[in-house]
């Protein structure tokens, strides 16, 4: 938060946004070491799976940080920009009607995601990454496309910082909604 306040992270989102106390730290281990995620989520103007997040290897050395800012667009849709290290790296239209955060919560708690078994286990991810990361996370199908596009736009337009093994801008979006593994959700691409 200190980095944040400071200025030394630049963010598009204002700081009366960030939601410090729902922030969530996560550890992820990796072939090439451990690492840590904290994601800070962030509130009004902006929908629920928005967020800042930042990767720190095991000394706690800052190696990467993201911004997804989840909103909806003149057509009505949700709209997803995304920073890497303060560079747009993704500004996507969905074609998903937006959904206000209470309609995606009412969503989440009336969701019954499918058994991943019940198309073929893994046959569902190449079927649908948003379908697969709703299973996975056991979350609506909206939110679960939602965290799809932010991870496709983001790792697809970024590459991964030197040092980070994993897209940070991915992990973030999940770890606003869900407590599932990394491994498991990094399945479903």
């Amino acid at each position: 938060m200190a980095s944040l306040a400071s200025g030394e992270i630049d963010i598009q989102a204002s700081l009366e946004s960030l939601k410090a106390s729902d922030s969530k730290v996560s550890t992820v281990s990796t072939p090439t070491g451990q690492y840590t995620t904290v994601t800070v989520p962030l509130g009004e103007p902006y929908s629920l799976t928005s967020n800042v997040s930042m990767v720190l290897d095991s000394t706690g050395h800052r190696l990467q940080y993201s911004e997804t800012l989840v909103s909806e667009n003149a057509a009505g849709n949700f709209n997803i920009t995304t920073y890497v290290d303060g560079t747009l790296t993704s500004n996507q239209d969905t074609d998903l009607a937006f959904m206000t955060d209470a309609e995606l919560r009412a969503d989440l708690a009336n969701s019954q995601p499918e058994s991943p078994t019940s198309d073929g286990g893994m046959q569902l991810a190449e079927k649908n990454t948003g379908a697969c990361i709703a299973t996975v996370l056991g979350v609506g199908g909206v939110v679960g496309s939602i965290i799809a596009y932010s991870c496709a736009g983001a790792c697809a337009a970024a590459a991964v910082g030197v040092g980070v093994p994993f897209c940070v801008a991915c992990i973030a979006g999940f770890a606003t909604v869900g407590g599932a593994s990394i491994t498991a959700v990094a399945t479903c691409f």
